[in-house]
């Protein structure tokens, strides 16, 4: 039987979200790009329902059903539940994933121990080797940037669990800092005002919904508006109220604010001769809440260097997952590939 070379081996790029997880498998195409949640049996264990299945029972659990989140604010929140969410979806391609090579995208607020424990879980599905990339540098591969060149990037990665700032040079990750100030904590702070405000109870549903129908860092000409339904506090009665982008600018404002801060601690930690390169290529921001209408403008008028919001901003973790195959085989070769005595 012929040797199975690495370049022949198929290729599994995995990115884990706090709010999406995306898995590609090359000839098959995305085969899943869902939330990151699970339904389990409460007394049996056994999964009821992955991904936007599941999540169609937030808020109306009942019986023994539960709801469990493997990441939450960009951190593993329960290893075992993760282990069986990648678990599950993975054994429907146990055949088409056997002896593949793998790069899996981890935020780096993961610990060296979690990564290791994720790497062994995903080898018991049958894969020949697993490759761990810190998510903000694939980000930036995903967004069309020559990571392994000696030119220093600054990456943020606007996701919803945290926001990740880096610089990145010579295809590693140079510096790197993560917030809580993301999309999440974003919507929760919707839901506090709205409680405070105006009396009415949303769920966290229907304030992502609020955020991505009104969220504006820009003055516009009408203003956008969306239809919020909850409960009154008061009577307790089903309420609906109609709010526009002027009801949540202040939350935005704050986030944005801490993000300037996030940047700022990043740049203060590199090294000087990468000052040049980040005033040359400026800010190249990724992740689902870069698509907010002003966020180029916001920082370019801050910080006063360019800024650029990438066109596949949401999904570009995982392209640059996809992207990475000979990468992770470099990689691979030279880890593993044996060392020569020399004689003197």
């Amino acid at each position: 039987m012929a040797k199975v070379t690495l370049n022949q081996r198929t290729h599994v790029a995995i990115d884990v979200g706090t709010s999406k997880t995306r898995i590609h498998i090359e000839r098959l195409g995305m085969v899943f790009n869902e939330s990151t949640i699970i339904a389990t049996d409460f007394k049996t264990k056994k999964v009821i329902a992955i991904g936007d299945a599941a999540k169609n029972f937030v808020g109306k659990l009942s019986g023994n059903l539960q709801l469990k989140y493997p990441m939450k604010r960009g951190v593993i929140s329960d290893m075992a539940i993760l282990k069986l969410f990648l678990a599950t979806i993975l054994k429907k391609y146990e055949n088409e994933i056997k002896g593949a090579i793998v790069t899996l995208a981890c935020p780096t607020s993961v610990t060296h121990l979690e990564r290791n424990s994720l790497v062994k879980a995903i080898k018991e599905l049958g894969v020949f080797h697993v490759q761990v990339e810190d998510d903000i540098k694939l980000a930036l591969l995903g967004a069309g940037i020559d990571i392994t060149k000696p030119n220093g990037y600054l990456g943020l990665d606007l996701g919803a669990g945290k926001s990740t700032a880096a610089i990145i040079a010579t295809g590693g990750t140079v510096t790197s800092k993560w917030s809580k100030s993301a999309g999440n904590t974003t919507d929760q702070e919707i839901v506090k005002h709205l409680k405070a405000k105006h009396q009415i109870l949303i769920g966290d549903i229907t304030a992502e919904k609020i955020k991505n129908s009104i969220s504006t860092l820009i003055k516009t000409k009408t203003p956008l508006k969306t239809i919020a339904y909850g409960y009154d506090l008061t009577s307790g009665m089903p309420k609906d109220i109609e709010l526009t982008d002027k009801d949540i600018a202040k939350i935005l404002q704050s986030t944005f604010g801490n993000l300037t801060n996030l940047i700022t601690g990043v740049l203060e930690d590199s090294p000087n001769e990468l000052a040049g390169d980040v005033i040359k290529n400026g800010v190249i921001v990724t992740g689902g809440m870069a698509n907010i209408p002003g966020v180029k403008f916001y920082f370019e008028d801050f910080f006063e260097i360019p800024v650029t919001v990438v066109k596949n901003a949401a999904n570009a973790t995982i392209d640059g997952a996809i992207a990475h195959k000979e990468l992770t085989i470099e990689e691979y070769e030279v880890t593993h590939s044996p060392v020569e005595e020399v004689s003197y």
